[in-house]
């Protein structure tokens, strides 16, 4: 099973919630996001990262706006379940962009970075970096992965969301960026069950396939989930 949730800004109390407890083994925790545990590369960072490095699940996330795009790009790019991975530490990874991935039988779709509405009153290498915004490489490399899948994946996870869902969370969409057209024309084209983002700071259904999402746990269902558990 998948449990995903959204943005924890390193909220390690996060992982800690009644939700988690039900994770076992054979299940992967996915952040949607802003996971923000790797900005500063403190002690306490790294003690942090060691805990959840052993934890007795994987913890895959992609990135969102708040991370620290020059810590994060310092780990080396490994191959996982047939895409690139970086392995933070023990069970943590970052899922990059424009990625499929076979996770436990489903085909899964990641794609992180989105643009701070913010970054004007944060320092560039401080507290922003520009390596938020998704740049034509990597938007390039998800269109090519998707195209070797017929366009078809089971799940999707995103920090931004499409233009056109945008608009039903936020009155005022400010400039939209190639990056949210981006967006639009792979809800467009690509067939789907389940497509979940963060970067809205709220737990909101927005349709059938469509879920905003923050501090709620949303559980997927994968094919380990078909056998019996004890």
């Amino acid at each position: 099973m998948l449990f995903v949730t959204g943005d924890v800004h390193a909220d390690l109390r996060d992982f800690e919630s009644r939700p988690f407890g039900r994770v076992k083994k054979e299940d992967f925790v996915v952040v949607c996001g802003d996971f923000g545990m790797i900005w500063d590369g403190s002690p306490e960072e790294k003690k942090t990262l060691e805990k959840l490095g052993k934890s007795k699940h994987p913890i895959l996330f992609v990135d969102g706006a708040h991370e620290n795009f020059d810590l994060l790009g310092s780990y080396p790019v490994e191959q996982w379940n047939g895409g690139d991975v970086q392995v933070v530490g023990g069970n943590v990874m970052h899922l990059m962009r424009g990625q499929v991935y076979t996770i436990d039988g489903k085909k899964v779709f990641t794609f992180g970075g989105g643009e701070s509405e913010d970054r004007d009153m944060r320092e560039p290498g401080k507290g922003w970096w520009p390596q938020e915004i998704p740049n034509e490489e990597e938007m390039r490399t998800g269109i090519e992965n998707l195209v070797a899948n017929d366009w078809q994946v089971d799940y999707i996870f995103t920090y931004e969301a499409p233009s056109s869902v945008r608009r039903m969370l936020v009155r005022d969409e400010g400039e939209l960026n190639a990056f949210h057209v981006y967006l639009d024309h792979i809800r467009e084209k690509c067939r789907f069950a389940r497509w979940i983002f963060g970067n809205y700071h709220c737990n909101k259904r927005l349709s059938t396939s469509m879920d905003a999402l923050y501090d709620d746990v949303i559980r997927l269902i994968t094919d380990s989930d078909k056998k019996p558990r004890r």
